[in-house]
């Protein structure tokens, strides 16, 4: 079998499985657009499995369907960010006005300078906008990129004491999407923007965070009630975020 075809069925799997043991444990209704991104990739990846990616069907699914996927990673980033700061409604309100304004100055950006600067160089290469919705979709991954370190930075220093499945969601999805990140800029260097070694070992990559995701879910239950001792550094770095909830909530409400 094509390695490329082989790889695209692991994924699908892979997904699959994370999208039934998500439903399976009840968690569907709490992260929506997580559950939508699984589904969504696991059905695109068994479409690209099965079809010859030389074939007419093969692109015009990647351009009608592939470009979907910027919009389920941005949800699914979106979705994270509440999670993560349900209790500090101004961080996670400025934080998404932030992420918007990113990816929309991101994607104008390079796409004004390709036309300006790839005017010649990208002739019979953007036919049906091909090129043009290539670099759009680098350029809104990048832009997520930077939420993403952003939301490590923040599980790495402040104690949110945040339940196991989203920190488990959370750390997953980072390392599912920094991948997609690589594999795109590397792919970038490329004359015909990919390179089938780089998005077969990516695609592997990627059915292992998947599996792993789905392994690590667990149940959720009533914690129960116990005494918790707060360290006077935990309490410094809570205090921190307070007091930025403070100031990004009054921002957002003039």
């Amino acid at each position: 079998m094509d390695p490329t075809r082989a790889t695209d069925f692991l994924q699908s799997v892979a997904a699959s499985a994370a999208g039934g043991r998500l439903m399976y444990l009840g968690l569907g209704s709490r992260f929506p657009a997580l559950l939508g991104y699984f589904v969504y990739i696991a059905i695109l990846t068994f479409a690209y499995g099965v079809m010859d990616r030389y074939s007419k069907p093969y692109f015009w699914t990647y351009v009608a369907i592939g470009s979907w996927e910027n919009i389920f990673s941005i949800l699914v980033v979106r979705e994270l960010l509440t999670a993560m700061f349900d209790n500090y409604p101004g961080i996670r309100t400025v934080g998404r006005w932030a992420m918007y304004a990113g990816i929309a100055i991101s994607a104008s950006t390079s796409l004004a300078l390709t036309k300006f600067l790839w005017n010649t160089g990208a002739k019979g290469r953007h036919k049906w906008g091909l090129f043009y919705l290539e670099i759009t979709q680098r350029s809104i991954v990048f832009s997520l990129v930077v939420v993403i370190v952003a939301i490590l930075f923040v599980l790495s220093k402040y104690p949110l004491h945040l339940g196991r499945n989203t920190y488990i969601s959370c750390i997953a999805f980072s390392a599912l999407f920094l991948s997609e990140a690589a594999r795109l800029l590397l792919d970038s260097t490329a004359r015909v923007l990919h390179i089938d070694f780089v998005d077969q070992a990516e695609s592997v990559i990627i059915a292992l965070c998947l599996g792993t995701w789905a392994f690590m879910l667990q149940p959720e239950t009533v914690p129960a009630a116990r005494v918790a001792f707060s360290t006077p550094r935990e309490d410094q770095l809570l205090h921190q975020l307070d007091s930025l909830n403070q100031i990004m909530t009054r921002a957002a409400r003039k």
